[in-house]
């Protein structure tokens, strides 16, 4: 099921790219096939950060509800889950780009460990593999290889998109007035801000460069995503 939804899909669409790419260029390849995926799930990541910062908004609604109704819980539960409804807001969507994002990074670690070779099983009937493939980069670096410099970027680039998202993670409360969601945020701060640049910083370090490239990219997307919503989402003085 992986191979027929995700690897092949992604490998058909590098190819496709590949094969209208000026040199055939893998680099060229790699950023415009990041562009057409980012801007599939576009609807969802704006969702996600809509949600996101709209939840920074109904923050004093919600522990007045909380505060209204500690002795009843399933109440609570009830008038935050309409609360949500009213502003049309999906907690779980952040949960659900994580997780389709998950087999389409993977799918690309497939191609590209396998060393970007034609695949007879899984090319489709319409699509034909370029014949000659330069796997160096923009001439600069071998998508196949490991790269220091891109793992670099592509740590980088995701601190600098947490540092961003995560600008609105701040709790005005001290001491014991902390609640345990106020210490919630501070963790998933510090875990967004420090621990993930890291670990994918690490990790592209060690995969084929192409998966470095891939997230650098993403990044830069993510980046602009999250400057059109919090310029839409202005007006509302959510941030």
């Amino acid at each position: 099921m992986f191979h027929t939804i995700f690897y092949e899909p992604i490998y058909n669409l590098l190819a496709i790219v590949l094969t209208y790419t000026p040199l055939h260029d893998i680099g060229a390849a790699i950023v415009i096939v990041t562009c057409i995926v980012k801007g599939i799930l576009l609807p969802l990541n704006l969702s996600a950060l809509r949600s996101q910062y709209l939840m920074k908004k109904i923050e004093p609604q919600m522990a007045e509800i909380k505060e209204l109704q500690k002795s009843n819980p399933q109440v609570a539960s009830q008038k935050m889950v309409e609360l949500y409804r009213k502003e049309k807001i999906n907690p779980l969507s952040s949960l659900f780009v994580v997780i389709i994002q998950i087999p389409i990074f993977f799918a690309l670690y497939f191609v590209f460990s396998k060393g970007l070779q034609a695949d007879p099983t899984s090319i489709y009937s319409f699509v034909s593999f370029p014949e000659t493939i330069h796997t160096n980069a923009f001439g600069l670096f071998d998508v196949t290889k490991k790269n220091v410099v891109i793992a670099i970027l592509a740590g980088i680039s995701s601190y600098v998109l947490a540092r961003r998202q995560t600008a609105s993670m701040v709790s005005s409360k001290k001491g014991s007035e902390e609640t345990f969601q106020d210490q919630f945020m501070k963790s998933m701060k510090v875990q967004l801000l420090y621990v993930l640049p890291i670990i994918i910083a690490i990790s592209a370090a060690v995969l084929p460069s192409a998966l470095g490239l891939y997230w650098f990219v993403s990044n830069i997307i993510g980046y602009a995503q999250d400057v059109y919503m919090k310029r839409k989402l202005f007006h509302l003085q959510v941030i």
